[in-house]
């Protein structure tokens, strides 16, 4: 039972309401609980059906739309709502800029109209057969990456158009976005309710209807929460919240209350998704997407959403075939290039006497030092510690260069010929058989090591970048990034081994007092 006077929402029974103390008669129900406008013909041309559901604005039924003989959508105001002189004043205008909004991944709006003196307010909308997106998350959950992309860029396709004329929806969210398959099988987002949230605005406010916040709380920006004046940006961190819930799971905020919800909107700092769901392997490039979107300061997020679904797009598409596995599942790829077995069998007689070599080096050293390089000789929790931010990540992946050899002329090793290659081993320097293979198998590993570090599958990453040294052992640039990995990883004495032997490959690189400063830290 909805109360007439505030609109808050009772059981089927009660006689007083909950919130205002109002006596409750509901004049769209009958006895029997029926809602008396089943079957009934509004204009002479659309008959009400069956009910498809009920929100805070109104009812939405299944129609038969007589004339044409086709089925559409009708959403009645519910009363309280339409007794405002203010959505009365506005009904029309808002409800015809919406039926010009005529994107693919908008909701249609057909017709609108009024009766009984205008005290029954409609809108005549495409009717659409297909989960909301908060189902298919919880049921199909995780995405890949690709599959977000596609329906959160949609999303943003449609904002774009309503944004350009000038309406700023104010309420999406997942349970505002229809999924619906075409018959290829592809997904389209429809984002529904436009303009009907605008319809209890007042001018330069997002509160109107006493007691009525325009908005949901777990998608609210700040400032909406705040009652200022909106624009399109409002509408970007409701999409970085539902991009939030798409990468992590749930919700950046979930109080115990709508109140406690929106405080935490207002105060607290966003944990990011990669640490809320550690187990899904966020991309970090996806991460900072959703972090832009959802910062409480609107002048720091996207411009537009024309801007949002760029970098989106762009951050989905660097990942490469990773984008095509759900969040969290990095299966090894058997097509991937093997390492080069001549190497391996070096490489473990190198590895072992640099473990012999590293007991006796440590064990030579006085407790107060070895207590230091337990940790690398550096603090994990301070400037070296990677945790996806723009700040922690000093060393771009350059794209991997097919005639680049990290040779003399970049300051690398000589080259030892046909019987080996010097290979660094902390003091001790060892010769090991240059390896034999294509340069293209150097290039796919050191690609998929990128895309894989670009995952936020860092192991993975460590696999392929040390594979693909294996091929290209003087490459200084694989060097660089397998030093970046490991210090995502939580390895400093791995990460200070690679970019040392990344300044030896490469002493006149650009970036060069940078690595420096990070070994000397």
């Amino acid at each position: 039972m909805r109360c007439p006077e505030c609109g808050a929402s009772n059981l089927p029974d009660a006689e007083i309401c909950v919130a205002c103390g109002e006596p409750l008669d509901d004049p769209t129900r009958s006895e029997d609980g029926e809602d008396p406008r089943l079957g009934r013909v509004l204009g002479g041309k659309l008959r009400l059906d069956s009910i498809l559901g009920e929100g805070s604005m109104g009812c939405v039924y299944a129609a038969h739309q007589l004339e044409l003989d086709a089925e559409v959508a009708v959403k009645v105001l519910h009363d309280h709502v339409a007794a405002d002189p203010k959505v009365a004043k506005r009904f029309h205008r808002e409800a015809r800029t919406a039926s010009r909004l005529t994107h693919p991944n908008t909701l249609r709006v057909f017709d609108f109209g009024r009766e009984d003196d205008g005290k029954l307010l409609y809108l005549v909308m495409e009717l659409l057969d297909g989960p909301d997106l908060l189902e298919l998350a919880h049921e199909e959950g995780p995405f890949t990456a690709r599959r977000i992309d596609e329906l959160v860029g949609g999303v943003l396709a449609a904002l774009e158009e309503a944004h350009d004329a000038g309406i700023v929806h104010r309420d999406l969210k997942p349970e505002n976005i229809l999924v619906v398959t075409d018959h290829q099988g592809r997904e389209h987002p429809k984002v529904c309710d436009f303009g009907l949230a605008k319809l209890v605005e007042a001018e330069g406010s997002a509160i109107t209807v006493t007691g009525f916040v325009c908005g949901t709380p777990e998608y609210m920006a700040p400032e909406q929460a705040r009652g200022e004046a909106l624009d399109a940006r409002a509408d970007l961190y409701a999409v970085g919240c539902l991009l939030y819930l798409l990468l992590a799971g749930e919700v950046p905020f979930h109080g115990k209350s709508a109140l406690a919800t929106i405080t935490d909107h207002l105060t607290k700092p966003v944990v990011p998704p990669s640490v809320r769901a550690p187990d899904r392997h966020v991309p970090h490039a996806l991460e900072r997407v959703c972090m832009r979107a959802i910062h409480k300061a609107r002048e720091q997020r996207f411009a537009n959403a024309g801007e949002m679904r760029e970098a989106l797009h762009a951050a989905v598409e660097a990942l490469g075939p990773l984008a095509d596995r759900p969040l969290g599942s990095f299966e090894e790829d058997p097509t991937r290039p093997k390492p080069p077995t001549r190497w391996r069998a070096w490489h473990a007689i190198v590895g072992a006497s640099v473990l012999v070599g590293a007991l006796v080096w440590v064990s030579s050293r006085g407790p107060e030092r070895n207590t230091r390089d337990a940790g690398g000789g550096l603090d994990a929790s301070v400037a070296l510690r990677d945790a996806g931010a723009d700040a922690s990540e000093p060393l771009e992946v350059a794209p991997f260069d097919a005639g680049h050899d990290g040779g003399p002329e970049d300051g690398g090793p000589e080259d030892a010929g046909d019987a080996g290659t010097v290979v660094d081993a902390g003091r001790r320097r060892a010769v090991a058989p240059r390896a034999t293979g294509s340069s293209d198998d150097g290039r796919a590993l050191f690609e998929e090591g990128r895309r894989r570090f670009l995952a936020n599958d860092v192991r993975g990453a460590i696999r392929s970048f040390e594979d693909a040294a294996r091929w290209r052992p003087a490459d200084p640039e694989i060097q660089k990034q397998l030093g970046r990995a490991w210090m995502r990883a939580g390895d400093v004495t791995r990460a200070r081994r690679a970019y040392s032997r990344y300044l030896e490959l490469a002493p006149n690189a650009a970036d060069r007092a940078l690595v420096e400063r990070i070994l000397g830290e």
